[in-house]
């Protein structure tokens, strides 16, 4: 409970301190950008603290930290004091529906850590990993980080998630042990507030139209909702589809369990491992990790591929980059409306005038891909298409002037995103592009997503989008006929398609590829489909000038959605040729953005479906209005099964002892390791070096137990994980040899050949432990003790220190 409201009150400082800044960077939008305030005070602080920490300004420490408090709070202060009247009176005026973001927060932030708290163990799948980069984070003395599993380099992964985490646990004074657990919760709870505030303001926007505004007769009036206020019941519905909702698979793991369906339904359905379960116990699947296979929707002959999503990411505990970028991918989403909300043309001039925004937009998107580099692209692609949205509104023409007037916008975005970060981007190696297996973008060879694969997927969100979309280009329609060049918004379709057959033409594969696809071919010719459609109904959107004004949020919403058809038709035709040589980690990471988007423009979709619906006949109106929401209830009810059974499936029906600690089973299961690395962690020197085992054939090399000390303290070991190095690094080069440096350390009996060993890597400590003892032979491990002062014993456990030495000084 302390540690949960220690973390709690170091975000709310943060937030506050921030507020300033977000009030001035949205001056237009009705929250004044409240509602973004702690993401946004989280990623300037952190920015702040790791640029002085790059540049060994400042120590990584708690005192560094509050020196950069004090640093943002002065400029806040100088802010606030010029704005003070204005900020006075915006608060005296708003203050209920700040507390009202502020209490989300609270809510969601403890509901998140009550639910961590029956799964808190950190072990299995990836989690170690992301531990070991928390701690190294926690650790290193400056940055980057050292990487805890290669020592002698930087971490080469986008740690930006962890840095920010592991300073928000260094300033509430909590063990990262649990700040891992609650720092899954807050990213869940600024998730949350974030979005409510996106959709809040757009809402809001739409319902205040500005003083003197006409009415809009394509525009139902208003209708009402029950209980709150629209701006926020539909900045909640936000929430709930972004953070709760599931696909539809838990529909049929919930049948499944309870017998429903023959051998040919299943095998219809076409999931793999999912059919009938005879002996399920309970009201929910009992199989173990039922709620997995949500996250891998595809046919048993299939190539794997990531179908993961958030509630997903949530009720697995992997604190991964794409998990904790989400709120600042949505800040983007609100930076992007900001822009759109500008009176004047985004050109290089813009820049200019407005030297401090160049600065921000630089933190905020230079950092997408500092916190999950997959971002970065997505997102600042949605910027620069705002950019020629905005120009055009104010140019009023599509041509050369508008192009120029872009680019002059973008150039100077890019360039200030990278260069704002480059102490990131010289330690970070993509993962394609230098590996011999990697070679960028290749095209889709093998079979691509079924279509009830596809309904499963997005059904829930696609019910929402999709007949907005239609009732929009309806009412557009009946304003001005179909006109010859909105047929343009069949030519990204008509693009991919081509590229899609000349790069396999090329590659000599077209005809496999073409018989390959199946019906696959179905989910492709819908997908382009429903891309055209929302590309023409948002190019007559923005030609009719409905982006300024109370019609800004209906362009904003459409943007979102194309963009995220775009991101899931991409991964049928194209995929980043990664290490894993498949389209597994694009589906993953373009699927994962294509929710954020979907989610936040179908909390606009869904206030405009309820309360805006425009048709000409109200009676008409109320027919179509009743039969999609019968048809959104058949495919959204559904998708909330898979969100609750998971969550008792996970906490054992709400069973079991609680805690946040997330090394607690390790007490427990592996009691000398644990106290040997809390001695480690509280004695070693913060630039030591230490060597364990790599891994073996009984505990594996990779997502069990092998690097725990390494990974449970922050200390660099010589080698850990190295298939997963060998993704961060594009290939093994990097840490040739190690692994069998670190087997002949332990298993040989030589002490020169041992000595020569330490030395090369500099190491400070030698662990000889359980998993050690149970796999070199007691002679091979004795030798230490002739050669290393035993400076912590108990149990099986043993560290050896080199004697009288700094690292790399090892004498015999």
């Amino acid at each position: 409970m302390a540690e949960t409201l220690s973390w709690w009150l170091a975000v709310t400082v943060i937030g506050l301190i921030a507020f300033p800044f977000v009030f001035l960077f949205f001056p237009r939008l009705p929250d004044r950008g409240y509602a973004f305030a702690k993401v946004f005070g989280i990623l300037i602080v952190g920015y702040v603290f790791w640029i002085l920490g790059s540049a060994w300004v400042l120590r990584n420490t708690f005192g560094g930290i509050v020196w950069t408090l004090l640093i943002v709070g002065v400029a806040a202060a100088i802010v606030a004091r010029r704005k003070q009247d204005e900020l006075i009176a915006f608060v005296q005026r708003q203050w209920k529906p700040l507390l009202t973001i502020e209490g989300l927060f609270l809510v969601a932030f403890v509901v998140a850590a009550f639910l961590r708290s029956y799964t808190p163990d950190i072990a299995g799948t990836e989690k170690p990993m992301d531990f070991a980069f928390l701690n190294a984070s926690a650790r290193s003395e400056h940055f980057p980080p050292n990487d805890p599993w290669l020592s002698g380099h930087a971490i080469s992964y986008y740690y930006g998630g962890y840095f920010l985490v592991a300073m928000i646990g260094k300033l509430a004074q909590v063990e990262t042990s649990v700040g891992y657990n609650l720092g899954l919760a807050m990213i869940a709870a600024l998730a949350a507030v974030a979005v409510f505030g996106l959709v809040y303001n757009l809402v809001a926007i739409h319902d205040r139209p500005a003083a003197g505004e006409k009415s809009n007769p394509a525009v139902a009036p208003a209708r009402s909702v029950p209980l709150l206020p629209r701006p926020l019941f539909f900045g909640l519905a936000a929430s709930v589809l972004l953070l709760v909702m599931g696909n539809l698979e838990g529909l049929f793991e919930f049948l499944a369990a309870h017998n429903v369906g023959s051998t040919g339904f299943w095998q219809w359905v076409d999931i793999k491992n999912l059919q009938a379960v005879r002996d399920n116990e309970g009201w929910y699947p009992s199989q173990h990790w039922w709620w997995w296979r949500a996250a891998r929707i595809v046919p048993p002959d299939a190539p794997e591929t990531i179908t993961e999503f958030p509630f997903f990411s949530f009720l697995l505990g992997d604190l991964h980059p794409h998990v904790m970028s989400i709120p600042f991918v949505v800040l983007t989403l609100g930076a992007a409306v900001r822009l759109l909300q500008e009176p004047e043309p985004l050109d290089l001039s813009f820049w200019e005038r407005h030297t401090w925004l160049l600065a921000g937009f630089a933190v905020l998107v230079g950092g997408l891909s500092f916190l999950n580099t997959w971002d970065f692209p997505t997102f600042l692609f949605l910027l620069i298409v705002v950019a020629a949205v905005r120009n055009y509104l104010t140019l009023g023409r599509w041509d050369r002037r508008l192009i120029l007037a872009t680019a002059g916008f973008a150039a100077p975005l890019v360039i200030a995103s990278v260069l704002a970060y480059v102490p990131y981007h010289k330690a970070f190696v993509p993962q394609f592009g230098f590996a011999s297996q990697a070679e960028g973008i290749a095209p889709v060879s093998e079979m691509g997503t079924l279509p009830f694969h596809a309904l499963i997927m997005w059904g829930p969100l696609a019910v929402i989008v999709i007949p907005f979309a239609v009732q929009r280009l309806a009412a557009s329609l009946r304003r001005q006929p179909l006109r010859d060049r909105d047929l343009l918004a069949l030519v990204p379709a008509g693009v991919v398609v081509f590229l899609w057959l000349f790069a396999n033409a090329a590659g000599g594969s077209l005809g496999d590829a073409v018989s390959e696809r199946g019906s696959a071919w179905l989910t492709m010719a819908i997908l382009l489909a429903l891309l055209s459609l929302l590309l023409m109904t948002l190019l007559r959107e923005i030609e009719a000038k409905e982006a300024d004004g109370r019609e800004m949020p209906v362009v904003v919403s459409l943007a979102l959605s194309a963009l995220a058809v775009l991101l899931i038709v991409g991964p049928e035709f194209f995929f980043v040729k990664d290490v894993f040589g498949n389209r597994m980690n694009t589906v993953f990471k373009f699927y994962y953005q294509a929710w954020i988007l979907l989610a936040a423009g179908g909390g606009f979709a869904l206030y405009y479906l309820v309360a805006r619906w425009a048709l000409p006949r109200p009676q008409v109106r109320v027919r179509w209005q009743s039969a999609w929401a019968a048809g959104a209830v058949l495919l959204i009810a559904p998708a909330m099964l898979y969100p609750l059974g998971g969550t008792f499936s996970r906490t054992n029906d709400f069973d079991g002892e609680r805690t946040l600690d997330g090394l607690a089973w390790s007490r427990k299961a592996y009691p000398d390791d644990y106290a040997a690395a809390r001695w480690l962690e509280e004695n070693a020197d913060r630039s030591a070096v230490m060597v364990e085992m790599v891994g073996s054939e009984e505990v594996g090399y990779e997502y069990g137990i092998a690097g725990r000390i390494s990974g449970w303290t922050g200390i660099p070991t010589i080698l850990a994980w190295p298939a997963h190095q060998r993704q961060w690094r594009g290939s093994y080069e990097p840490f040739a040899g190690r692994q069998e440096d670190v087997e002949r350390l332990y298993s040989t009996e030589d002490a020169d050949e041992a000595w020569r060993i330490i030395a090369g890597y500099g190491i400070d400590y030698v662990y000889v432990g359980t998993l050690e003892r149970r796999t070199y032979s007691a002679a091979a491990l004795d030798k230490f003790a002739g050669m290393l002062d035993p400076v912590y014993q108990s149990g099986d456990v043993v560290v050896y220190q080199v004697r009288g030495t700094t690292a790399g000084e090892a004498r015999p």
